[in-house]
């Protein structure tokens, strides 16, 4: 999107990679919010950008990539699957359970604190979303000409 060269440097998970930019090792990190949240807090490191559509709850000040007038938008998912022949009245009786669950106060206050944003949203939401999202994917490993190896 940007024309930049960047060099990918593995990590064996955000701890490391903290300590990493921290000590210079590597210029950049780009990481979910949890790990850097103390370092960023702290003055430690500076975030630059959030890849979500909005602000983080945890960090409000740091704006999004799009803010930044950069379109980028990226970030993990958790969602609730079943085989695909599963009767209909399965999937829903398993989708009003979650979302009851979600509900919860104690639930939803360890999903946030954990960096998370709480959608809960319908089986067929869910579907739309998925449709969406490997079509918005399937077009980034194209224009960047990603090929297993």
């Amino acid at each position: 999107m940007t024309g930049l060269d960047i060099v990918h440097v593995p990590y064996s998970g955000g701890g490391p990679a903290v300590v990493g930019v921290m000590s210079s090792q590597v210029q950049m990190l780009f990481s979910s919010v949890l790990p850097v949240l103390g370092a960023v807090r702290g003055g430690k490191l500076k975030a630059i950008a959030i890849a979500s559509a909005e602000r983080s709850p945890l960090l409000p000040d740091v704006p999004t990539f799009k803010e930044s007038g950069l379109d980028y938008r990226t970030g993990t998912w958790f969602g609730l699957l079943a085989p695909a022949k599963t009767p209909d009245s399965i999937i829903e009786t398993l989708a009003r359970q979650v979302t009851d669950v979600l509900k919860e106060p104690a639930v939803r206050d360890r999903i946030v604190e954990q960096g998370a944003e709480l959608v809960g949203n319908t089986p067929v939401e869910f579907r739309v979303f998925l449709k969406e999202e490997t079509g918005r994917l399937a077009a980034v490993v194209r224009n960047a000409k990603m090929q297993l190896d």
